[in-house]
């Protein structure tokens, strides 16, 4: 596979695992009122709101660290879902961190306020990390002729 090639399919992995840890997070949001709402459509269509927002929150604060490991599995020729595992949870970490995601959640929806946020951060980026390891990362470094 040419470099090109390569970076097209990393592209892409990286946003499909934006997208698969926006949806963790959004679950992670939702889930402890999910059964506490009636069947109201607009209630219920309130995950999908959320869920688009925390979709596009994680994309747009995890890119910069996880390119940066991303980088570095390619380099290394790392293929270990546990690196990309870790790395994920790195990343939703030092999102959590460098975010607020909490406060943001508190001010732009009705959900009660999320009282285990760390860990979901966590979770997310794990989740991402091996969506993004089935999709890209099992291939890392084989665009470098040996």
């Amino acid at each position: 596979m040419s470099l090109l090639g390569r970076i097209i399919v990393i592209i892409f992995a990286l946003i499909v695992a934006s997208m698969a840890a926006g949806v963790v997070l959004a679950i992670g949001i939702v889930a402890p009122e999910w059964p506490t709402m009636d069947s109201d459509p607009v209630e219920r269509v309130s995950f999908f709101v959320i869920s688009f927002f925390a979709t596009s929150f994680v994309g747009a604060v995890a890119m910069a660290p996880a390119v940066v490991l991303i980088v570095l599995g390619e380099a290394l020729r790392i293929r270990s879902f546990i690196y990309y595992g870790v790395a994920g949870a790195l990343v939703g970490l030092a999102s959590y961190f460098g975010s607020n995601i909490s406060m943001q959640l508190e001010n732009t929806t009705d959900v009660s306020p999320v009282g285990h946020a760390l860990q979901l951060a966590a979770a997310a980026g794990i989740i991402g990390g091996v969506v993004y390891w089935l999709i890209a990362g099992r291939k890392a470094g084989a665009w470098r002729t040996h």
